[in-house]
């Protein structure tokens, strides 16, 4: 059989083609950037969508994943558009991805976590503005901001001297209620979007029981301010009404109060109003006083003094009447007395002959003057209790 022999030339032209075509086959593989801008958000536990960055001139795109950083890939699919769901995940696992162009090769390895537990996933930032509101002693609400294009968002919380996290469970909304609380204990909590990790650490305290005190700054939550405007308005021997102003969102208040002399409170209750009244106080000693609402912090401390108990308008002083405190003119006749006291500081009162107190004044001098003449006539006593806890009565006529 005859050899057909061909020039040279055509072999070499033959030959410059293949490698041509070879060139052109590599490029095409290889001649793109790698996909970059490698997101995940989990539609429910167990179901992930992954997405990337197009790539100009890719004519599709192939993903591939696995469990963990080992083992062998998994081709998820290879498709035209720039992102892919894949299903039927272990929940709360992590998971590695990758994906390339029909023009490149494979991307770097990034991650997911398929839904649940600990990690998360990077298509969106995480939730911020969280707030904690307490509903009773052993349960509080808590909401965050919402995050565009998550589908729900997973709470984590544990108590502040316990490292594991207990998972609250997985909501659509931007608010939870977590129960079965220990009282008087503070928590931490943090909450991810289905597309986001974890967000940082919160604080919360719960609210205290209605019996008992405490020696700190008391529970509460920050989602509203402490009340303020806070007012001592009718003292009596053993008890004392007080008052502050209403916070917008609290459902209710605790009320606290101690000695003076003592670090311990004593809770009285939980009311609605934004007024209480102390009771079993003891006459003639100082207290302070204190309220939260149920989602905020306790506020600061009021003073305040309870009257000498008198047993009739003939009854003497049972304190110092040292002449170092002295009234005049007494009577008093007109509408002013003069009131002379030993130093400046402190408080004086006036009260009546049950005891109560009809006009208190802070001393600032050494001589105070009073306009008693909305008084009516009769017996009073005249009260100084100064600044370093010395207390001084002296009886006062009113004969206008």
């Amino acid at each position: 059989m005859a050899r057909i022999l061909f020039p040279n030339a055509i072999i070499r032209t033959v030959a410059l083609l293949l490698l041509l075509w070879g060139s052109i086959a590599s490029t095409q593989a290889q001649g793109c950037s790698q996909p970059s801008n490698l997101n995940s958000n989990v539609f429910s536990p167990g179901s992930v969508s992954l997405r990337w960055s197009a790539i100009q001139g890719a004519r599709s795109y192939t993903l591939q994943y696995r469990l963990g950083n080992t083992g062998a890939w998994t081709i998820g699919g290879t498709i035209t558009a720039t992102n892919l769901t894949i299903s039927n995940l272990l929940p709360e696992r992590v998971y590695t991805w990758r994906v390339k162009a029909s023009c490149s090769t494979y991307s770097s390895i990034a991650t997911f976590n398929s839904g649940g537990g600990v990690g998360g996933n990077t298509a969106c930032s995480s939730p911020s503005n969280q707030q904690a509101r307490s509903l009773s002693s052993s349960s509080v609400s808590l909401s965050w901001s919402a995050i565009e294009g998550s589908f729900y968002y997973t709470v984590q919380y544990r108590r502040s001297n316990v490292s594991a996290w207990t998972t609250a469970g997985s909501v659509p909304g931007t608010s939870l209620t977590l129960s079965g609380l220990v009282a008087n204990s503070e928590y931490n909590w943090r909450v991810k979007a289905s597309c986001s990790v974890y967000s940082s650490i919160d604080k919360f305290n719960t609210g205290g029981t209605t019996g008992g005190g405490g020696t700190g700054t008391g529970g509460g939550s920050t989602s509203c301010s402490a009340p303020s405007n806070t007012n001592t308005n009718v003292v009596l021997s053993t008890s004392a009404q007080v008052s502050w102003e209403p916070q917008g969102g609290a459902l209710n208040y605790t009320l606290q109060y101690r000695l003076a002399t003592s670090s311990t409170y004593v809770t009285v209750g939980t009311v609605t109003a934004a007024n209480a009244t102390i009771t079993g106080l003891q006459a003639g000693r100082e207290y302070v006083w204190r309220v939260k609402a149920n989602c905020s912090p306790y506020g600061s401390d009021v003073q305040f003094s309870t009257p000498f108990a008198f047993t009739g308008s003939t009854a003497a002083a049972p304190l110092n009447t040292q002449a170092n405190l002295r009234l005049f003119p007494n009577p008093v006749t007109a509408d002013l007395v003069h009131i002379q006291t030993e130093g400046t500081g402190g408080q004086l009162f006036i009260l009546n002959s049950a005891g109560q107190v009809v006009a208190n004044e802070l001393i600032t001098d050494g001589v105070q003057t009073l306009d008693v003449s909305r008084l009516n006539n009769g017996l009073y006593f005249v009260r100084v209790q100064e600044a370093g806890g010395k207390s001084q009565v002296q009886k006062l006529v009113v004969a206008h």
